[in-house]
């Protein structure tokens, strides 16, 4: 994990911080985007090797995000954490290609 490049996009900027201070430690870099437009933005130019985002999100939200970045790369992966344990959202994460799904509060060790 010591190789791995983290972008973190979370809108929630103490969430943002807690997990960025919790996995930070364990790779090598962590980046993080205050909205999915910023998270595509620095998905362009880093090229992370695991994204980790929020869904519900001002300016981008975090599934359509995920589908602009799986139309450039569809092996990056990407997990999804959101308040929203609806089926509605969960189904359309599956559909767009996320590849793990935290409903929030979730324990930092546990996306470890």
């Amino acid at each position: 994990m010591q190789d791995l490049k983290v972008l973190i996009v979370e809108d929630e900027s103490k969430l943002a911080s807690l997990l960025k201070d919790a996995i930070n430690t364990y790779c090598y870099t962590v980046t993080v985007a205050k909205d999915g437009q910023e998270g595509f933005e620095k998905y362009l130019k880093i090229k992370p090797d695991i994204i980790i985002t929020d869904i519900m999100m001002p300016n981008l939200d975090g599934l359509d995000m995920t589908i602009k970045i799986k139309e450039l790369n569809e092996n990056v992966p990407i997990i999804i954490l959101s308040a929203f344990g609806d089926q509605e959202k969960l189904l359309k994460a599956i559909d767009v290609g996320i590849n793990k799904y935290f409903i929030k509060p979730f324990d930092p060790d546990e996306l470890i």
